[in-house]
């Protein structure tokens, strides 16, 4: 060391303190090793009263001042680590005197007491688009993904789950009241029991003995033949059973048929419409009754019993009696049912009643009774005065409604007027007042009988207008009674508390406190006193429950256990929501809100881990966290030019995304080593894919695992999606490619390009550039003010140039040889994507799985990391490698550490004044 050297240190030592007066942490070290390094390769811009870019080592008075300002020391680290400093050109310290700097900053400017750990600071995160989607979908069982009408999440640290960017505006609030609304609207419901309807044509139906045939889906009876049909039934109930038939008619008799179920006779008659050739659509005749059918699998059989001819008839179609069948239909169940409730009412709900028994009638399920009366298509069409009836089982005496829908046609100066009697008594007359083929409603209340009672419905004003050939005629297409209602029977004060409890649960994700309680009890009073139904109460309050902040918003964590040394554990309930929505970006399912209430979750909690893994939701790390981390979401939006790369297209897009994902999922899902991202002898492809890469013979769709050996290919860094992602539309971009490698791989982003950087030189339409991509960068970069950035991010882009802009291999670049060989800035040599892989996994693992660790607790915790969190990745990483570094092992890892498990002491004060 030269002498002046050497007096330059010896006054920095004075500066910071003599030998006998060092007694701060780190002060020895720092005077006797690190400062000399400083001095030797960073003072002559950064010291001795020079400060380029405004930065100067020994700008600090003492060394207590020194060890204060951690903002400066972490820049010192940055550049240090990445090889950013010393610039191109100048002399460089060995990578052990590197270490001694950056070990000195973490133990000593950046120390952190591991007796004393903290969480960090608890952020209300406000749920994102997607977190919104998923707790909505996972709620209430609907996918309508109110959330992508929201404005676009703002990012931090990588991740848009970031809750100190997470703001909410006026018009995402707006766009909540609005979401609120059409979430209740297709979520929270009853509709009547499903109803069957089992139709069988006469094509359907198989001959089984004597003559027939099945033409257009009828069935042809031309002798004593019959034909069979299996109908499931899917539960032993009462049902309506319709056959239409018609019949080419020969002699005195009537053409005879005979119904028989599962070999026994069900029904017989005689079919009195006779068959048209003219108008084979006008002449089916309808037969109809109720039938108890036992549930399963059955067997109809439908005969012709009285085949008669007549060959000297002088009418044509008169001299052979047929039997022709169109079609058989049961539907029902017909009897009183429970509603059927959307699944979120049903889960609040529980054993409680929503809603009345319900007694759902279509039109046809109506016989005639007086008037032309046409039955079809689930309605019964009235097209003069008269009526039609049914009867209906009546379950037990109260007062029952009765809404019957109708579609009037309206003609004359009066409107369609309609009849009802039920059980005896007269309900009166209604007017329809609603425009021609307009639905309209009515509603009747009754006092019924139990026991088997009759419904009458009149048409009472039938019109028609010869001069303009206008008809007054009416539908009738549903009849739905509901009873008996409530009455002394409603819900008291006590089930709508459990009601409430159970929602507040499902949706504020932790048991609702007792003043919130009463504030929603408050509402639900409210709303009954305006008559509203019960399901109409519900809709109600799970809409403010839907604007809520504790809805809205996540992370309000509460203290769960004592205090030491300065932190808490979070109560299971908070837990519970921060392994949901790092796992699934949703909330916690009834299993692990189950066990929070029991306190049993930290005692399950790898289990719990390893089956929410295992849960289709979990794609949501795929989508979400590689979505982000490996910038999978933009495949989509990447625009390679069409002129230069015609074969790519929006389902080879699609496709290379689909690889990566499935990729990513069987690495998560098989706990396989997270190096694999890094160099990999498989990948998984379709029969697209395969053709684009030239790599196997999948046919079809569906993605297959394929073996990569002998292929240049490995790895998530030769993925059709992420070659694509680091290109330019025109041609590859080793700087692209590049900083991804450095950046989302190895997590030691390259320095901030300078400003007014010259552009390198494009080809213009009809000009042909000369030499390879590599060879006019070079000429780029040897301009000074490009070679700083350039000779970080060069050499390992160009090491994929063996790639073009869409992904796909090639030997040459504009008709000359690629070179692909470079060095790293830590000095290692590679020749080729192939070797720079190896070299990845051998010597820069710690880097990528210090990557990979960072990434997932900035994911998980929703929040960026400082110097405190160091410890906590330290763990994180001991136990990885314990592991091989598997990828679920890691998960479990972040799961399992301090500031996702604990937090602050000092926060439970602030969650306590809340």
């Amino acid at each position: 060391m030269s002498p002046c050297r050497l007096k330059i240190i010896l006054m920095a030592a004075m500066a910071h303190g003599s030998v006998r007066a060092a007694t701060v942490p780190g002060e020895e070290l720092y005077r006797r090793e690190v400062l000399p390094v400083l001095s030797e390769y960073c003072y002559d811009c950064h010291g001795d009263g020079m400060s380029k870019g405004d930065f100067a080592l020994d700008k600090f008075k003492s060394y207590s001042e020194l060890l204060k300002d951690r903002k400066f020391w972490d820049g010192v680290r940055e550049h240090v680590t990445t090889h950013v400093m010393p610039p191109e050109k100048k002399a460089k310290p060995t990578q052990e005197q590197r270490d001694l700097i950056v070990n000195w900053i973490d133990d000593t400017v950046m120390a952190v007491d591991p007796a004393r750990p903290d969480p960090g600071h608890i952020t209300l995160h406000r749920l994102n688009r997607a977190e919104y989607n998923n707790t909505v979908r996972d709620i209430f069982k609907i996918d309508s993904r109110p959330a992508d009408r929201f404005p676009t999440d703002d990012s931090g640290y990588g991740f848009d789950n970031i809750g100190d960017v997470l703001s909410v505006s006026p018009l995402l609030m707006e766009k909540y009241l609005r979401a609120a609304r059409e979430i209740v609207q297709e979520g929270v419901w009853l509709r009547p029991a499903d109803r069957v309807v089992i139709e069988k044509h006469g094509g359907q139906f198989n001959g089984s003995t004597g003559t027939s045939t099945a033409k257009d889906n009828v069935r042809w009876f031309y002798s004593d033949a019959a034909a069979d049909a299996w109908v499931e039934i899917p539960a032993e109930a009462r049902y309506r059973v319709t056959l239409r038939l018609t019949a080419q008619q020969c002699g005195s008799e009537k053409a005879g048929y005979e119904l028989l179920l599962d070999g026994k006779p069900l029904r017989s008659g005689e079919v009195r419409e006779e068959f048209d050739p003219g108008a084979p659509n006008d002449h089916w005749e309808r037969i109809a009754w109720d039938q108890t059918l036992a549930g399963g699998k059955h067997k109809f059989t439908l005969r012709f019993t009285n085949d008669f001819s007549n060959p000297g008839d002088p009418d044509p179609n008169r001299r052979d009696r047929n039997l022709a069948l169109e079609s058989l239909v049961i539907h029902g169940p017909l009897q009183s049912r429970p509603m059927r409730a959307s699944p979120y009412v049903a889960e609040v709900f529980g054993d409680q009643p929503v809603a009345p028994l319900t007694y759902e009638l279509h039109g046809e399920d109506f016989d005639s009774g007086a008037g032309v009366n046409e039955f079809n298509e689930d309605s019964a069409f009235m097209a003069t005065d008269g009526f039609i009836r049914r009867s209906i089982e009546i379950p037990a005496d109260g007062r029952y409604r009765l809404r019957v829908k109708v579609r009037p046609e309206q003609a004359g100066k009066e409107s369609v007027r309609l009849g009802f009697k039920f059980g005896g008594a007269d309900l009166g007359s209604r007017e329809v007042k609603g425009k021609t083929r307009e639905v309209q409603r009515l509603t009747f209340d009754a006092a019924l009988k139990k026991g088997v009672q009759d419904l009458q419905i009149s048409f009472l004003n039938d019109f028609y207008d010869e001069k303009n050939k206008a008809d007054r005629n009416v539908g009738i297409e549903r009849v739905t009674l509901e009873g008996p209602l409530p009455g002394q029977e409603a819900l008291t004060d006590g089930e709508w508390r459990r009601i409430v409890e159970r929602a507040g649960l499902k949706l504020f994700r932790r048991p609702v406190d007792e003043a919130g309680k009463e504030k929603l009890l408050a509402l639900v009073r409210r709303v009954l006193a305006d008559g509203s139904s019960p399901i109409e109460t519900i809709g109600v309050v799970t809409e403010a429950m839907l604007c809520s902040p504790k809805f809205l918003f996540r992370g309000d964590a509460r203290p769960g256990g004592p205090e030491e040394k300065g932190v808490v554990p979070v109560d299971e309930f908070s837990l519970a929501s921060r392994l949901a929505y790092f796992l699934w970006s949703s909330c916690p399912d009834d299993e692990l809100l189950r066990l929070a209430a029991r306190g049993e979750l930290r005692k399950d909690f790898e289990a719990q881990v390893r089956r929410m893994i295992g849960d289709r939701k979990s794609r949501a790390l795929t989508e979400n966290f590689a979505g982000q981390w490996l910038q999978l979401r933009d495949v989509g939006l990447v625009g390679p030019d069409q002129r230069r790369f015609p074969d790519f297209t929006g389902k080879l897009a699609f496709d290379m995304k689909r690889e990566s994902e499935i990729y990513f999922e069987h690495i998560l899902r098989g706990n396989r080593s997270a190096l694999e991202f890094l160099d990999s002898d498989y990948t998984f492809l379709n029969e697209r894919l395969s053709r684009f890469y030239g790599i196997g013979s999948v046919k079809g769709s569906d993605f297959e695992k394929v073996s990569l050996a002998g292929t240049p290919r490995g790895g998530i860094l030769t993925h059709g999606s992420i070659l694509t992602l680091t290109s330019h539309p025109t041609r590859t971009s080793p700087v692209k490619r590049g900083k991804f490698l450095l950046e989302n791989i190895l997590g030691t982003p390259p320095p901030p390009a300078p400003q007014n950087v010259p552009p390198l030189e494009e080809a213009r339409r009809g000009q042909q550039l000369r030499g390879t991509l590599r060879q006019r960068m070079e000429q780029h970069r040897a301009d000074p003010t490009c070679a700083s950035c350039h000779a970080f991010l060069d050499p390992v882009g160009f090491a994929f140039e063996h790639f073009d802009a869409i992904g796909r291999w090639r030997d040459t670049d504009n008709f000359e040889a690629i070179d692909a060989s470079g060095q790293l800035v830590t000095g290692q040599k590679f020749d080729g994507q192939e070797a720079l892989r190896k070299l990845l996994v051998d010597a820069k693992k710690k880097d990528f799985i210090r990557s990979l660790t960072e990434n997932l607790l900035v994911y998980a915790l929703g929040r960026g990391l400082d110097y405190n969190d160091k410890p906590f990745k330290d763990e994180i990483i001991r136990r990885a490698g314990e592991s091989g570094y598997k990828l679920q092992e890691m998960i479990l890892a972040v799961a399992q550490s301090v500031p996702f498990q604990k937090m602050r002491a000092e926060d439970v004060k602030n969650v306590a004044e809340k």
